[in-house]
């Protein structure tokens, strides 16, 4: 192992010495005398492989974290991660871009970082690992800080809001959002694209939060972006914007604004073309509308891409609605069946998402027989959501208990 050089590797140990609190005299110990160490800290001696091993064990520290550090295999590791994240092999993207991030980041240039950890980010979304993918977030809105760079802030706000949302804490998600729309307001020279995704995750949290209100505001002023200066995010403009109208209500004009994104949607984009797909099955059956031979074809269509080319997420995703279809159709034991493989491994998906599969699966548990323990957990379930802030989702469980009761009071 070729480690720091002179009289960096001094410093080094200097500085865990001082942090530890410890004198030359009291670090000193076994084939390492005060007097050596103060000859190291001054640069004035070379480290030794036992000497090495000695300070690791002192300061509690892996040996590795004196290894020198290589600017040049970073960018190569960088190279590597950004060709794997293209090929689409985010587990290959994840270990390539972190071995470039503990190689040698405090040695790279902050518009490197900043792209080194924005792919991280990427790849960790692909994965499904959203806490992961929170935490570079953190560290890419400290670089972007670094930098001074109001865009770069701005990006690294939206992530960390919708990170926030998919780990459970809406009410953090709804605040930095938030910040998000206020700095890119600030600051004219914010894409207007940009400005449009942090409405988007302000939107996905306050519809969450149930402030339906707030989002469908939000979700009015994203549609007021020119369309050109959006591209392809006007799809989930719209596909947003039909979300909430549902939730409100207006049914119609949610299914109108979906059948728009529907027809103005990149074919090319398969991925994106078969989620939509999804989004059309699952406003239709929220709608409270049946189970059309249409709402069938866009399962089916959905069903070919995104088993084919999606995340594990948009895969489990998938299987949840699956299971909704079957509980619309009475088919009781294949939507239990179906949401119960969906808990089992619910790999990728959000908080809400899981919480909303949970929430059938105890519906399905009314419908065969399993009062008790049903209405126990969907008590249990609304509880934690209204705790969390998530009233949207809360009110659904809370709905399913009041029906539960109505049909206790007929049986009896």
């Amino acid at each position: 192992m070729k480690y720091v050089e002179q009289p960096a590797f001094g410093q080094l140990v200097g500085q865990l010495r001082r942090d530890r609190g410890l004198s030359q005299a009291q670090l000193s110990g076994q084939g390492v005398s005060s007097s050596y160490v103060s000859r190291l800290e001054s640069g004035l001696r070379a480290p030794t492989p036992q000497a090495v091993k000695y300070f690791a064990e002192r300061f509690g520290v892996p040996e590795d974290t004196f290894r020198a550090r290589s600017p040049q295999l970073a960018a190569e590791r960088i190279a590597e991660g950004l060709t794997a994240l293209e090929d689409g092999r985010p587990d290959a993207a994840v270990a390539a871009l972190t071995e470039a991030r503990d190689e040698a980041q405090d040695q790279l240039a902050p518009e490197t970082r900043w792209l080194m950890l924005w792919n991280l980010a990427r790849a960790y979304e692909l994965q499904g690992l959203h806490p992961e993918r929170r935490q570079a977030a953190g560290q890419l809105l400290a670089v972007g800080d670094e930098l001074g760079s109001p865009t770069l802030r701005m990006k690294a706000l939206t992530e960390l809001a919708v990170c926030a949302r998919l780990v459970g804490e809406v009410d953090q998600s709804v605040a930095v959002a938030g910040q998000a729309l206020a700095l890119g307001e600030e600051h004219m020279e914010v894409p207007r694209a940009d400005i449009a995704r942090a409405l988007l995750a302000l939107v996905a949290a306050e519809a969450e939060a149930g402030r339906l209100l707030d989002a469908a505001q939000h979700a009015e002023l994203a549609q007021q972006i020119p369309p050109q200066e959006l591209g392809t995010l006007r799809v989930q403009v719209l596909w947003s914007a039909a979300t909430v109208a549902v939730r409100q209500g207006a049914v119609d004009q949610g299914l109108a604004l979906l059948h728009q994104a529907l027809a103005v949607a990149d074919h090319r984009d398969i991925l994106t073309w078969g989620r939509l797909r999804t989004a059309a099955v699952s406003l239709h059956l929220r709608s409270g509308q049946e189970v059309t031979g249409q709402v069938l074809t866009w399962f089916h269509e959905a069903e070919g891409v995104v088993g084919r080319y999606g995340t594990a997420g948009h895969q489990a995703e998938l299987k949840a609605l699956a299971a909704r279809i079957a509980f619309h159709q009475g088919d009781r034991d294949r939507a239990a069946l179906l949401a119960g493989q969906v808990l089992d491994d619910p790999t990728g998906l959000s908080l809400q998402d899981r919480m909303s599969v949970e929430i059938l699966f105890q519906q399905v548990a009314l419908s065969l027989g399993q009062g008790d323990t049903a209405v126990a957990a969907l008590r249990a379930i609304a509880e934690r959501l209204q705790a969390s802030g998530n009233l949207d989702l809360a009110a659904e469980a809370w709905k399913a208990l009041a029906e539960a009761a109505l049909v206790r009071i007929r049986e009896e």
